[in-house]
């Protein structure tokens, strides 16, 4: 079958998770809600992250998981509605804010450009927020390759739901298996199965190492640099 359309993940497959995040969050915590460098440390430790290599260990809630249940996990005695306010504040004021730090995993134009005029429809499925995914994509200055950026606030469910593949397929008249999922983690691996893509493609720019994430994957390439010649042979 022929893929016509790539859903790409964000963080780790076109941005830098750990250098973009880590002090992102470290100044959210300090500044916006009033911790200590040790509560910081234990917090960020409770959500995946491994100090030993200043990164988010692979599969964890930090590397791939939504702002919703992060939140559940640092402040755990919020209520329902303290919850969602806080969630909707990171979203949308504090994730946007982490353009000042985003880093790009290499100068995405020339790659983005190449698959474009290859003729795939491009998109993003992240599961961060709709409004950060933008205000990243806008700052890399890549925004007009996507047809369209979807957050996990954009699906009823995120990933690995499938509902962002089929949100992508609907938004680009194209069916699911002429789609292909390219993204770091085993949540894009699993959005792709039960989203009914064509292809789940892993990259190992993320935080997964190969054998974390190779049995998951139709392919597995060092990054979206070698999406071009996969995807030429292939087609």
């Amino acid at each position: 079958m022929a893929i016509k359309g790539i859903l790409f993940d964000k963080d780790g497959t076109l941005i830098q998770v750990n250098g973009t995040w880590v002090p992102l969050y470290r100044s959210m915590l300090a500044e916006e809600f009033g911790h200590s460098p040790a509560e910081i440390e234990a917090l960020l430790a409770s959500a995946g992250y491994d100090a030993a290599t200043d990164g988010f260990k692979a599969g964890s809630m930090m590397a791939g998981g939504t702002t919703r249940e992060i939140v559940a996990t640092w402040w755990p005695k919020l209520d329902a509605a303290e919850r969602h306010n806080r969630v909707h504040y990171i979203d949308n004021v504090i994730g946007p804010q982490a353009k000042t730090f985003v880093k790009p995993l290499m100068d995405l134009g020339p790659v983005l450009d190449a698959l474009h005029q290859m003729g795939f429809v491009l998109g993003v499925g992240t599961n961060d927020s709709e409004a950060s995914g933008k205000s990243h994509m806008a700052h890399l200055a890549v925004s007009h390759y996507f047809k369209t950026i979807i957050g996990s606030d954009s699906v009823a469910v995120p990933k690995p739901s499938g509902d962002m593949i089929a949100l992508f397929a609907t938004t680009t008249g194209l069916m699911p298996h002429e789609i292909a999922m390219v993204g770091d983690n085993s949540h894009d691996m699993h959005e792709a199965r039960q989203g009914g893509a064509g292809l789940a493609i892993a990259v190992l720019s993320g935080n997964a190492k190969h054998g974390d994430i190779a049995h998951l994957a139709d392919h597995v390439v060092n990054s979206v640099a070698d999406l071009p010649a996969l995807l030429k042979g292939r087609n």
